[in-house]
């Protein structure tokens, strides 16, 4: 479609710049006829074209020119002859040259119609030859302050080439906000072929996104405003589009739809090459579709010696997809590879996202006609990345907040043309609607932030404890050890010298090792565990710890020994950390344990009246081993352990749901 558009938008042009004149002081009012001299007429007309003398008579012409200084002159004659290559599809490099160098040189001189008109046609050339970062280059150099109908003109078909220069490269955001501009500049000068071909280009920019129903709704509004001009040029141009777009969705009504486009352009008499090869290849398509291949390699053949003198364009790319399609159905090969694999790596340096699209689709298809699934595989891969670079989230919000914006801003500036109830509707739901995905996508990377902290903060936690254990491990050994060397071995040492005194003494030495290595093993694990259960146990803790530290510890337990011996010692365990850290810590004056047992869960309470600490800079701070300990242990029987400190004291909480 894109080549259609510039066709269609030079031929529009170059018929109202030949016949209209400056006049009254609005300068987007189309002025009268302007007369041409005989070189600009010749430049101009299409015929002239295929002269061999057409680039002679103008080199000649224009190196006198500017030889003479009548840069006026010169800038008269490159613009027209620029403006029929541009139209005609003619990529010169040296032309190209001279006219850069000439307006790059003599620009400040050069009237503003010609210098934003030679830079449109340099613009547009290389668009039209795949170089898009050029064609946007050339093209922005050409806006400047339209003084009169020419220039106006001229910056209107420039921010129209510009939606095409982005939307090949990718620049989806630049690409419509050239579009709203050429359609406002259009709208001004009542164009409605134009106006609704920015309507277009607008549904080609959210089609390429796949937001079809947004493509949709721009192709109808540019059909209506041509149908009711009654159009012809502007509903043959949007009824291309259409059919673009229904492909791409592959919509019930494309071939109907092609059908009726096919009548119109039969009707029509202004049709040009490029509008054949356009029209002629969808019908084609359509007839593949019906299986008339005979009647559809009919009109291929008629079309061919169009697309052999194209190198690029819209229209060249749906010839080549009827005649994929043709080989395809047929069952051979298309004839067309050479030119797709030659094209390709072009493609790639232009960036032109829209054609290695196309271009790698229709090489899988033959690649899977012809059963290599592997080179298939890679072109439809390949498709796809293309196709991702137009079609990202990111960008897709971006377009969409970008088109809510300027549509806002227009029906306020048109609210008189509108239902301004349905317009206030509109706009509310769509900013509700990005609002809800506003907060969605911040609520979602506030969640995964929060997320990724937890997580790295419980990796810490692991790896704290896990080296915490391993040194409190060695630390308890060593405690052994000494307790070993210092009491027991020392005692041993002492009986042994004094074999020979008083039995009395030697019975009283030997109760002192023995209450020794009672003590050391009732640390290491309580020795009668097993046989006694939990609560005499904690009740023996509970008593030590009255006895060594003068510390008060009251007990209310309700427990029926409804777990096993290895969970119960676990729950010791706790409870034993819990008194320890409590009397090291806490200084407090008291504390409470308490055991409730219900049908469902064991409930689980250490209470004391101490100072209170900060539970979670505790637990960040990598030295809190013991209460690391009490919850793991928690876990480790199927609980979950809660920490509550604040001045009043500590309350450590632990649930232990009942296995059913």
């Amino acid at each position: 479609m894109l080549r259609l558009f510039i066709i269609l938008f030079i031929a529009v042009l170059s018929l109202v710049s030949c016949s209209e004149k400056k006049s009254d002081n609005q300068i987007y009012q189309k002025p009268l006829k302007e007369e041409l001299d005989a070189y600009c007429t010749y430049l101009n007309a299409d015929s002239s074209l295929h002269d061999s003398t057409y680039l002679p008579v103008f080199y000649q012409r224009f190196n006198r020119l500017v030889d003479e200084n009548k840069i006026d002159s010169a800038s008269q004659i490159l613009f027209w002859a620029g403006r029929n290559m541009a139209s005609n599809f003619k990529y010169d490099t040296a032309f190209l040259r001279v006219s850069i160098n000439f307006v790059a040189r003599h620009g400040s001189r050069i009237q503003g119609r010609y210098f934003s008109g030679i830079y449109h046609n340099i613009g547009v050339t290389y668009c039209d030859n795949g170089e898009y970062d050029r064609c946007s280059y050339y093209l922005n150099k050409g806006v400047i302050e339209p003084k009169d109908f020419y220039t106006y003109q001229n910056v209107a078909d420039i921010n129209y080439g510009l939606i095409f220069g982005h939307l090949n490269n990718g620049k989806l955001e630049q690409s419509l906000k050239s579009a709203y501009k050429a359609a406002e500049m259009f709208e001004e000068q009542k164009d409605t072929t134009f106006l609704a071909a920015c309507y277009s280009g607008i549904a080609c920019i959210f089609r390429y996104q796949d937001d079809y129903v947004a493509a949709e709704n721009y192709e109808n509004q540019g059909l209506k405003i041509v149908r009711k001009a009654k159009d012809t040029t502007g509903i043959l141009t949007v009824s291309l589009n259409r059919i673009d777009l229904y492909n791409q969705m592959q919509h019930p009504n494309l071939f109907p739809f092609i059908d009726s486009t096919v009548n119109i352009f039969r009707q029509w008499t202004g049709k040009i090459e490029d509008d054949k090869l356009a029209v002629n290849s969808w019908y084609a398509f359509k007839l593949i579709h019906d299986n008339k291949l005979a009647e559809a390699k009919k009109v291929l053949e008629e079309i061919k010696p169009i697309s052999l003198k194209r190198s690029y364009g819209s229209s060249l790319d749906y010839y080549y997809n009827a005649s994929s399609a043709y080989d395809v159905k047929v069952g051979k090969g298309s004839e067309n590879i050479g030119f797709y694999l030659k094209k390709i790596p072009q493609l790639k340096e232009n960036e032109d996202y829209l054609r290695l699209a196309l271009y790698n689709q229709i090489l899988h298809d033959d690649a899977f006609m012809k059963g290599n699934h592997k080179a298939a595989l890679q072109y439809l891969e390949a498709a796809q990345i293309a196709q991702d670079s137009l079609n990202n989230r990111a960008l897709r919000i971006k377009v969409k907040e970008f088109d809510r914006k300027y549509q806002s801003e227009k029906k306020e500036q048109q609210i008189a043309l509108q239902n301004k109830e349905l317009t206030q509707k509109n706009t509310f739901i769509a900013l509700l609607i990005a609002s809800i995905i506003g907060l969605i996508a911040a609520a979602l990377a506030y969640y995964l932030w929060q997320r990724q902290k937890t997580l790295k903060q419980e990796k810490e936690s692991s790896t704290n404890f896990t080296k915490q254990l391993l040194e409190n491990t060695e630390e308890e050994r060593k405690r052994i050890a000494g307790d070993l060397h210092d009491s027991i071995s020392h005692e041993l040492l002492n009986l042994k010298s004094n074999l020979t005194q008083d039995t009395k003494i030697v019975s009283k030495k030997i109760d002192t090792i023995i209450n020794d290595i009672r003590g050391i093993s009732r640390n290491l694990h309580p020795v009668m565990f097993d046989k006694i259960g939990l609560i005499p146990n904690i009740e023996q803790l509970v008593e030590r710890i009255q006895n060594q530290h003068n510390f008060f510890i009251s007990t209310e337990i309700n427990y029926s020994g409804s777990l096993n011996s290895a969970n119960e010692l676990q729950i010791y365990r706790v409870i034993q950390e819990s008194l320890s850290n409590i009397i090291k810590y806490a200084n407090a004056h008291a504390a409470k344990i308490t055991i409730d047992e219900q049908p469902t869960h064991i409930m689980i309470e250490i209470k004391d009246n101490g100072n209170g600490f900060s539970v979670k800079e505790t637990l960040n701070s990598g030295k809190a081993f013991g209460l690391h300990n009490i919850i793991e242990r928690s876990r480790v029987i199927g609980g979950e352990a809660q920490i509550h400190s604040s001045a009043d004291g500590t309350i450590i909480t632990i649930h232990i749901p009942k296995t059913l």
